[in-house]
């Protein structure tokens, strides 16, 4: 295998490498965003319902 050859496989593992860093990255971005923000999503809203209808009743 050539210099040059051997220089491109590795760009291109590198790219792959990089592209699924990225993807992975956005996630944790996404979680944390979603796990901080004050706006209660619908997960939360349905544990709230549910305390609150087990101490009226």
């Amino acid at each position: 295998m050539d210099t040059e050859s051997r220089i491109d496989e590795i760009e291109a593992e590198f790219q792959e490498t990089r592209d699924e860093l990225r993807e992975i990255l956005f996630d944790i971005r996404t979680y944390l965003m979603e796990a901080l923000t004050p706006i209660p999503n619908d997960l939360d809203r349905e544990k709230l319902r549910e305390e609150l209808e087990t101490e009226r009743g």
